[in-house]
């Protein structure tokens, strides 16, 4: 099992980041994590109620994100949260066509 990527914060001037905030504002820009040159992703409130269909169920209300780093300039991701749920879609808007939904919710 491969441990690339992976870090610690505290450890090699690692920092940890912001999941999700609390109270989600429009436009507030935070590290998700940071480790320089391997960990550098930013995200950015978009939408505060965003309504997405997915295989699951559909959604209103939702927070859409906005994702770069610095390390792939290239690649803009958007990802819709829905209360109660955590991520329920991830698409790459911009340098790609990756697609993540969900299908289904175990309790």
């Amino acid at each position: 099992m491969s441990t690339e990527g992976t870090w610690h914060a505290g450890v090699d001037g690692a920092q940890p980041g912001v999941v999700m905030q609390a109270d989600p504002q429009l436009g507030r820009r935070f590290r998700q994590e940071w480790l320089a040159g391997e960990a550098e992703d930013i995200f950015r409130v978009i939408d505060l109620s965003d309504s997405v269909t997915t295989p699951y169920e559909h959604f209103d209300h939702a927070l859409r994100t906005e994702e770069t780093s610095p390390l792939e300039p290239s690649i803009t991701d958007n990802k819709v949260y829905a209360r109660g749920i955590g991520e329920v879609l991830e698409v790459t808007v911009r340098g790609s066509s990756d697609r993540l939904v969900l299908v289904d919710v175990r309790r």
